[in-house]
């Protein structure tokens, strides 16, 4: 029987695709084997870490899903009910899937697991696909695949220090660094590359929109020559900007708001610049021992580092020398090598630890790793052994954190058990004054503070809480939620005055009562969440919409006047 149809063009891409695909799920699970599945055991710091932030945002998610609650702004699965505005600054755009998973009745352990999957194979094929959109070459972006989504620093973000945030940044810093690539090395019009990417890296990670804005300001220096000769690069660089503030306004505008009504503690922290960097020995030590337990950028990354110091000058490709330059300065930068005291008062202050730089020097050095710009990677063979060695380095690295420190080997039933006072080490979206402390040990009831009332049949659903009075006489009544901005009193029935802030008593909500009646608390949604919400879902159809338009050549817009392009 003669197999023909492999000899088909169409057969062998299917064919192709089939493999990669299937080779991405079994490397995404190798990955996770050590930490996630292994002896049905999850290893992880439990108490107030990343992990239990994060597994209680999903959970958190998943409740309001169950109250049809599907664009929530208050976390009220946080501080058992007393809720936590967390939704506001850290968005949950990527936590759904999780949600998601949830409300198939999959436990908290489970959830993480299948999430990871899918994390993982995101990455894997994202990358792939960003990298074959520039080079048209399997083999190398497959090689950028794997040195990218197995490298070091993520790893260490995803499985020592469970970041969902930052590990959600990575799924989309390649489309940012492909719309970046496109924008001043290629063909401008594909700003939207950036816009897309930018945009979701925003919806992911809080802080990782500055490192790429740094970043994109650092290749717009090396690439002045060029966008002098062709301003319209700058053009193309200033329509990404804009569009991704318009697609990202749901996310900014109601977090302005929020920070202009309420001193949180993350307005008044102190940069730890300084304090939070590593020394360049360290970061070198980590580096070659390939360990999981410390930031660092790994031992493929960092000889790839060590290559480009000593043969820089051989790189003819000008992206790519720019990106390998750009690569081992910022690593350079995210150690004490560069002078951290004179930022710590800056904005900057916000990005807490300088080796957060390592996401960027992740992504340069892999670009610069799978372009081969020295030829020492020439071969098939010896593409599929760096690929080979990058998956073992990855494994060893899971293998030895797990071994490192075995106690944080827990059932999968003690991790499903979570911590609702887990609101982050920096405790950020707190309004001042508030104790953590306090709130555990405060009943979660009404309370009166002034005055005389009786109270009964109080209830809690979600962010609404009701309870009945009577006999009052200008009692002044604490609320068991915080009250941040949007919580409001208007449903009441009877003499109950507008709410207040009770700064005395953890900021917790507060309404004065007279006579009979039924005070209901909730949160509504504000007008300024409204509208924000609005620009960005239109600008995303508006977008789509001209994409679709101009992929189908349905209106030239060279033609129309005042567009027509000049170069």
């Amino acid at each position: 029987m003669q197999l023909s149809f492999l000899k088909k063009k169409s057969t062998k891409e299917t064919l192709i695709v089939f493999f990669t695909v299937l080779l991405f799920l079994l490397v995404s699970f190798l990955t996770l084997y050590q930490t996630q599945f292994y002896h049905g055991k999850i290893w992880s710091y439990l108490g107030t870490s990343d992990d239990r932030f994060h597994m209680m945002r999903i959970e958190g998610l998943y409740h309001s899903l169950q109250r049809h609650q599907f664009f929530p702004f208050v976390n009220m699965s946080f501080m058992n009910g007393f809720g936590y505005i967390v939704d506001v600054f850290y968005s949950n755009l990527l936590l759904y899937p999780a949600a998601f998973l949830r409300l198939m009745g999959f436990s908290s352990a489970h959830t993480l697991m299948g999430y990871y999957l899918l994390i993982n194979f995101l990455t894997f094929g994202i990358s792939f696909l960003c990298f074959y959109k520039v080079s048209q070459k399997y083999f190398n972006s497959l090689v950028f695949s794997f040195v990218y989504t197995l490298s070091t620093y993520r790893l260490h973000n995803l499985l020592f220090r469970h970041d969902l945030g930052e590990v959600g940044a990575f799924i989309f810093l390649p489309i940012a660094m492909l719309g970046i690539y496109e924008i001043f090395y290629g063909n401008r019009k594909k700003w939207w590359y950036l816009t897309f990417g930018m945009t979701a890296i925003i919806y992911s990670h809080a802080i990782s929109p500055i490192l790429v804005a740094v970043l994109i300001v650092i290749i717009g220096l090396c690439q002045y020559k060029e966008i002098r000769k062709h301003p319209k690069r700058l053009l193309s660089l200033s329509w990404a900007a804009l569009c991704s503030l318009l697609l990202s306004a749901a996310y900014f505008l109601p977090m302005i708001e929020q920070l202009r009504h309420t001193k949180f503690v993350l307005t008044q922290s102190n940069g730890i610049l300084p304090k939070g960097a590593t020394s360049f020995f360290d970061m070198s030590k980590w580096s070659l021992n390939n360990g999981l337990g410390e930031p660092n950028i790994g031992i493929v990354l960092f000889i790839a580092a060590v290559v480009i110091v000593v043969s820089f000058t051989k790189i003819k490709d000008k992206a790519v020398k720019d990106f390998a330059l750009i690569g081992v300065i910022l690593l350079l930068c995210s150690t004490k090598v560069f002078p951290w005291v004179i930022l710590n008062h800056t904005p900057f202050k916000v990005i807490q630890y300088p080796w957060r730089f390592d996401m960027l020097v992740t992504v340069l050095l892999a670009i610069v790793v799978a372009s081969d710009p020295l030829k020492l990677f020439n071969s098939k063979l010896a593409k599929s052994g760096l690929i080979l060695f990058t998956l073992l380095f990855a494994i060893s690295a899971s293998y030895r954190l797990v071994q490192g420190s075995s106690l944080q080997f827990v059932d999968q039933s003690e991790y499903n058990q979570l911590e609702p006072f887990s609101i982050g080490a920096g405790q950020e979206y707190l309004p001042q004054g508030t104790s953590l402390s306090d709130l555990q040990r405060t009943s979660h009831k009404p309370k009166i503070m002034a005055g005389k009332a009786k109270i009964s049949q109080f209830k809690q659903y979600g962010t609404r809480l009701s309870f009945d009075f009577k006999d009052a006489k200008n009692a002044k009544v604490d609320i068991p939620i915080i009250a941040y901005y949007g919580f409001q009193s208007t449903q009441s029935e009877g003499k109950v005055s507008s709410l207040r802030v009770d700064k005395s008593n953890n900021n917790l909500a507060q309404v004065t009562v007279n006579g009979s009646g039924k005070a209901v608390v909730d949160y509504f949604e504000t007008m300024t969440q409204k509208i924000a919400r609005r620009i960005s879902f239109l600008s995303l159809l508006v977008m789509i919409a001209m994409i679709f338009i101009n992929k189908l050549n349905l209106v030239d817009f060279g033609k129309i006047e005042g567009l027509r392009s000049k170069e």
